[in-house]
């Protein structure tokens, strides 16, 4: 069992950054967990700015070792936080949790909570991954974000900050730890993707169009279904989701 070792601040820019820092400094172990109360400037995918009331939610970063992360792919540990995250959740009895792809989690469809996943090196080598969550807890409102919901607004009772992240933790350890084969990890990421065999409408760069949602592949990028029946891939950062 990995021993997570919780450090809890009152408010920074941001915990990633924060542990980015620590990292150049050799001042970070494996498990190494830094939790704000309020984060001022959290990041998203895309540069996306991650902007919470302070005190009514979570924003942490786990650190770690990437000796101690062993999967064939860089994906499978992205897996094992969103499904972990997704576990914790329903653990709270949070409605019908999804992972919206790559790395948002909803309540219906509405956004609780993402996933910020960064690698940190020393020359050209990988030794370490920091695992950064922004979790909508007890906020209750969300100005100019008509998607935005929280734990709270979902189910109608307030949570305790410190028991959701400890619970989430718990999932995440029972995870990575190796007790579930990365086949079955795969299979069951597919099974708890946002509209799943749904048809969807997405942007790229050049154009907008619509395509049933196939599933990810091994690589983790989306795979999407056309009306004439091919199927293509894409990055992260080759589409966009429209609502």
């Amino acid at each position: 069992m990995l021993q997570f070792k919780i450090n809890k601040i009152d408010a920074i820019g941001s915990t990633n950054l924060a542990l980015r820092d620590a990292f150049k400094k050799d001042q970070l172990k494996h498990g190494h967990v830094l939790w704000a109360l309020n984060q001022t400037q959290g990041k998203g995918q895309r540069g996306a700015v991650w902007s919470v009331e302070a005190n009514k939610n979570l924003t942490f970063s786990v650190f770690l070792s990437s000796e101690k992360v062993t999967f064939s792919s860089p994906n499978m540990l992205n897996f094992c936080v969103s499904l972990a995250l997704k576990k914790c959740l329903e653990i709270f009895d949070i409605p019908t949790v999804s992972i919206k792809w790559p790395n948002d989690m909803l309540s219906g469809n509405k956004k609780i909570g993402g996933i910020l996943i960064e690698n940190v090196y020393r020359g050209a080598q990988l030794n370490g991954i920091i695992v950064g969550i922004g979790l909508n807890v007890n906020q209750e409102k969300f100005e100019d974000l008509p998607q935005a919901s929280s734990m709270r607004l979902v189910s109608g009772r307030e949570f305790n900050l410190e028991e959701v992240l400890k619970q989430f933790l718990n999932s995440f350890d029972s995870f990575i730890a190796g007790n579930i084969d990365e086949a079955s990890l795969f299979e069951h990421y597919q099974k708890a993707l946002f509209s799943l065999n749904e048809r969807r409408e997405f942007r790229t760069d050049n154009d907008s169009f619509f395509a049933k949602v196939n599933g990810v592949d091994w690589n983790g990028q989306l795979e999407l279904k056309f009306d004439e029946g091919e199927v293509k891939t894409f990055t992260q950062k080759s589409l966009q989701w429209i609502y």
